[in-house]
Order: structure tokens, then sequence, then C-alpha cells
């Protein structure tokens, strides 16, 4: 069943055409993936299908008596983003019902066959039909549900129910995607849900995606979330679209071979068409005038073959894939063996320690990846490598041979009012022809290096930030989310460069395709503890999740003796398997109280005795208690 159809989409901004007869179909239990790179109209699109902008041409239609979920990846949008009035009322009355329950409960327990048996019958009636009435609201699903969630997106209660001009950035995008999972929508159009939510929060968040019903229209620039999640990937690009089953990176491949096979029919033509007009010269110097005159003919044809193929890869805009910037840095002169390291490390705010005793220890020519939920001191640990925040106990030092480029979250200039071509001119010497062939491998070209810095998208700054970076003479790069603002042609660009720079890269990012494929050792900041995994992400996820907990026990660096750096196996890695076990024994535990109190529900009747309801009442005052412990 198609829960949304695009017909014939136009729109056009002043001259330039963004949705060029654009059609798209989402079917009920599929999951499509809107991908391109930015400024293809991918937002404009999912505007149009809300009805929050008009098309200049086409048809959209959903279908009848469907709740939508609508998640925008602008902040301000998202305050707008409030619980309806229909599911506050439906909380409300779950909650009115449940508090009225533990009334009677609490009546019936005092009762004590000490009043007429007349009074305590009432109770028990009313007891009987509220907890029908409970059941048929889903009220023991509504808490279950809402637990799971906000224990998956590393949230409290309350803040469902908070302003969103009240909480941070990361706080507003998960509320948001609570409030509207909460909704229980039929289908979901989502512009960069992961964006503000960390690694733990986005594997959840893909779990729910993945078992949702209904269906899903999704931008997002993170690859690693599109191979786990879609079903169906949309290409858009220069105003048309591509439209192929499979996840992102099937995508991807399937456009490559495409192209290649595109290509070597080109090459194939170009090579028949320069053989037959050779024969057909030599017909002609020997007289041949009719052999001649027909492989010209042949030529003609095969031309017009050639021309006709060239048109058609034109139309087909999405076998082009954008080359991204030409990324280029200069050689490492030398490579240090020590760059940094720490030991018996402690960083506080206050009451809040961040984490206590870290230790750990990076060489010349690693590549790090710095990784934690938000709020652990990812950033904070850089700003203290970085000495610019001194309020620390312990040990901690970056080599001070250690040349290095530094590149934050929020990417700033010291000059907003110059021009991409003065600020590359005053980084280093050069001509004005050299700095412009250096803008141009970061996709800057023609008069375009003269804009102001103060106008760039957030995209735009990342780039002009590199290339200014590729102009110092560093041998260590600091890069806190370096692939933030960057769509996909640009990512992997970046990511190319970074693989082919011989010196150390240390990275805070919550993208998981940069740490699978541009880290070979993770730095992991939870519960107060640094833990070193040497590995990339794949590693680390096997190891940390893994069901081999003997190899995670042998693999799992703690890094206390940071100059043997031999595995602690009576530390961190024992205190992860020990974790996790526990985990594993709650949720057990979780899973055996549920299907008992499903069992009593399915018992229960008017001549229940109060024994049973008070059994009952404790089973899930201790489920509350292991949910609390699980999280």
């Amino acid at each position: 069943m198609s829960l949304l159809v695009l017909e014939n989409i136009v729109k056009e901004y002043g001259n330039q055409c963004v949705l060029n007869c654009v059609s798209l179909r989402v079917e009920r239990g599929e999951r499509v993936a809107l991908a391109g790179p930015n400024g293809a109209g991918k937002t404009t699109l999912l505007k149009i299908a809300m009805g929050l902008e008009n098309s200049d041409c086409g048809t959209v239609n959903m279908a009848r008596n469907i709740k939508v979920g609508y998640l925008s990846q602008d902040l301000a949008d998202v305050e707008g983003s409030e619980l309806t009035a229909d599911t506050i009322v439906r909380y409300e009355k779950v909650s009115i019902l449940e508090r009225r329950l533990r009334e009677l409960e609490h009546q019936m327990a005092e009762h004590n066959g000490n009043s007429d048996e007349t009074s305590y019958r009432r109770l028990m009636d009313e007891y009987s039909r509220l907890l029908i009435k409970y059941e048929a609201m889903d009220g023991y699903t509504i808490e279950t549900k809402i637990r799971k969630m906000l224990v998956g997106l590393g949230l409290r209660k309350e803040t469902l129910s908070t302003p969103l001009n009240r909480l941070s950035g990361g706080e507003k995008m998960r509320v948001s995607v609570a409030r509207i999972l909460l909704e229980e929508p039929d289908l979901l159009l989502l512009d960069e849900p992961t964006n503000h939510l960390d690694i733990r929060a986005t594997e959840w968040f893909e779990g729910f995606l993945k078992k949702f019903k209904g269906g899903i229209l999704l931008v997002s620039h993170d690859r690693y979330f599109l191979d786990r999640v879609a079903t169906r990937v949309a290409e858009l690009e220069n105003g048309s679209i591509c439209i192929r089953s499979g996840n992102y990176s099937n995508y991807i491949q399937h456009k490559k071979q495409l192209g290649q096979f595109v290509l070597s029919e080109q090459k194939r033509l170009r090579w028949t068409i320069r053989n037959a007009k050779e024969t057909a010269q030599g017909l002609k110097s020997r007289g041949n005038i009719k052999g001649s005159k027909s492989r010209e003919k042949e030529v003609k044809k095969l031309n017009k073959e050639l021309q006709t193929n060239l048109e058609a890869v034109k139309k087909q805009e999405h076998l082009h894939r954008a080359a991204g910037p030409k990324i280029k840095f200069k050689k490492v002169r030398h490579v240090s063996k020590d760059i940094a390291w720490a030991d018996n490390l402690k960083k506080s705010f206050g009451e809040v320690t961040l984490f206590a005793g870290a230790a750990f220890h990076l060489i010349g020519g690693e590549r790090i990846g710095i990784i934690g939920p938000n709020g652990c001191g990812k950033s904070t640990l850089i700003n203290m490598l970085l000495g610019k925040d001194k309020d620390y106990e312990g040990f901690l030092r970056l080599g001070e041979w250690v040349r290095y480029a530094y590149m934050g979250q929020e990417v700033l200039f010291d000059n907003d009012e110059m021009t991409m071509l003065q600020l590359v001119l005053s980084q280093k010497e050069m001509q004005e022809r050299e700095a412009r062939d250096h803008l141009a491998w970061f996709q800057f070209y023609g008069d375009e290096v003269n804009k102001k810095i103060q106008v760039l998208s957030g995209g735009e700054r990342v780039r002009l930030y590199l290339a200014c970076v590729m102009l110092e003479d560093a041998d260590c790069l600091i890069l806190d989310e370096p692939t933030n603002h960057l769509d996909m042609p640009a990512r992997d660009a970046v990511e190319a460069a970074l693989k082919e720079f011989k010196g150390t890269i240390i990275a805070v990012t919550h993208d998981r395709y940069y740490l699978t494929h541009c880290v070979e050792k993770i730095l992991e900041i939870e519960n107060g503890k640094i833990n070193t995994y040497q590995g990339n992400y794949e590693f680390y996820k096997q190891i940390k999740f893994g069901t081999d907990e003997e190899a995670a026990e042998d693999k799992v660096l703690n890094n206390k003796n940071y100059k043997n750096r031999k595995p602690d196996k009576n530390v961190n890695s024992f205190k992860n398997k020990a974790l996790e076990k526990e985990r594993q024994e709650v949720e057990a535990q979780i899973i055996t109280l549920e299907a008992k109190i499903k069992e009593m529900e399915g018992l229960f009747d008017s001549s229940t005795p109060l024994g049973k309801y008070q059994e009952y009442d404790e089973l899930l005052k201790e489920i509350d208690r292991l949910y609390s412990e699980w999280s």
C-alpha cells in the first residue's frame, strides 16, 4: 500500500530548477533513503511532501487517515515539535487510571477484612473495571515503550514534557525524535535524524526503524546509518532522481558498475569509429570509391550512435558521481614515536567527574578515533591536549615537538570579512593564479573564490578550512567532528585525503563510517574511564558487544601501564565483561517478570483474591526497579 505518492514534482528557485519532474512512492514497510549532494533538493522535497512548501508543478498524495511524523534538521523548526493534544490526553488518561489503580490497591490492602464485605466487593469491582480499561488502553505497553525509548535515546522521562527552548541542541533533537515516535505514526519523514545523536542513541534508533511497520522517507549523509536502515535509495542530483532497491553501498556499487559500462561502451564506439575511418581512407587511396563511401556511411551511423549515447549519459545525472575536493597533504617530514600520553588523569566540573584514573599513549602515524556518549568529555579532552583547559589532575602531555593543525566543531576564521582568495593568500606567499588553483582543488571555482567567508555554508567552511590546513607544515591533525556539514562526495574526498596523510590523526567523531575506514585505534570515554581498543569501529563493536568474551578480555586495553602498552585483563576488560554480564542478567529477569505479569493479567476476574493483586503490584515495582538498574 502506497502511503505517499509524489508525481512529477517541479520546483524552481530563480532560474535554477532544483526538482525536475521528480516522482517517488513510499510503501508501507519500506525505508526509502533520499540521498544526494548538498543543495540537491532533498529537504525541499520533504517539505513539499509535508505541505510546508508548494511545488511549481506535480501532485502529492497521502493515504487517507494516516498519521505522519515529520522531523526537521533545523533546530528552530524542531522547537515546534510538541506532543499532539490527542497523545497528551492519551498519556494523561493512562496516568490517571494508573494512579487510581494504585489508590484502590492501597485501600484493599488496608481493608484486611475489618470492614463490611460489601465495601470490599465494591473496591474489587471498581478495580477490575478500571484494570480492564487500563489494559484496553495499552497501559503496560505504553510504559514499557516509554522506558525503552528513553533508555535508548539517553533521556530522562521529565524531558518529554520540558519546553524545547530549555534544552541543549542534542537534547532537542533526541526529545523531538522521542515525541514523534510516541505519536505512533504510520509514515515517518526524517531530515538528518542522526544529527546530534551519539553512537549509542543512533544505533538504538536504527534498531527501532528496522522494526517499524509503517513507511519511512529519510534524508541522511550518514553512510553507515543508510547501509543498516535503507531498503531503497533515491538519489537526487541536478534535478533528476534515480531509484534502486537495496542499501546505500549497493546503490553506489551499482552506479559505479553502470558508469564503467557506459565508459567502456563509449570507448568501444570511438575505437570502432577510428578503425572505420582508417579503413575508409585506405579504400579511398586504393581507388575503391564504393567501398570507401560504404565505410563513411558506417562512420556516420556510429557517430550518431555515440552522440546518442553521450546525450543519454547527460540526462542520467546519477551516473556522474561528484568528484569532491581533490585534497592532497604535504609529505610529513618526521613522525615522532611519542605524540601524546596520559597517566592517572582526572577531569571534573564541580561535583561531576568526566573521567578519573585515565591513561593512554598515542604514537606517531596512528589514526585515533575518540568516541563516547554526548557530554562524556570528548571535546574537553581535546581542549586539554591543546592546552586550552589546564584545570585537571594527573599527567597529560602533547609533545612540544608536535606540529599540529586543529579544526573544531565550529569552524572559525580570524576575519570573516575576508574573501576565500584573500584568506589563502594571507596563509602563504604565492601568486594569485596559484591560490585560485589551490582553491579549485576544494571545489571553489571562478568568481566563487571572491565570496566572503561570512556567507559560506557549514560544508563550505569545512572545505575552506581544510584548504588552509593543507598549506600548513603539520605532522599531526586534531579534528573535532571533521565530517560534520559535509555531503557524501565531500566526506569521501576528505576521508581519501586523510588516508593519504602520513602523520598522526586524532579525531572526535560520531561518524561510524569514518571510524570503520579511517581509524586504527579507538579511545572510548565511558563511565568515567578511557578505554583503548587497538582496531577500527567494527573491531570495537565485536569486542564490546560480541559473544566471544574471552577474546574481548585478551584484546581490550586499559593502558594504565602505557609504556609497555599491554592489556590489563584485570581492570577495564574485566569490568566491561562483568557489566555486560550483569546487563544480560537484568534483561533476563525483566523478560521473566513481564511474562509472569502477562500471565497473571489473563487470570484476573472478580473472584481473584486480594493477595494476587498485592503480588501483582510488587512485580510491577520490581520491574520498575530493574529498568532503572538496566538504564
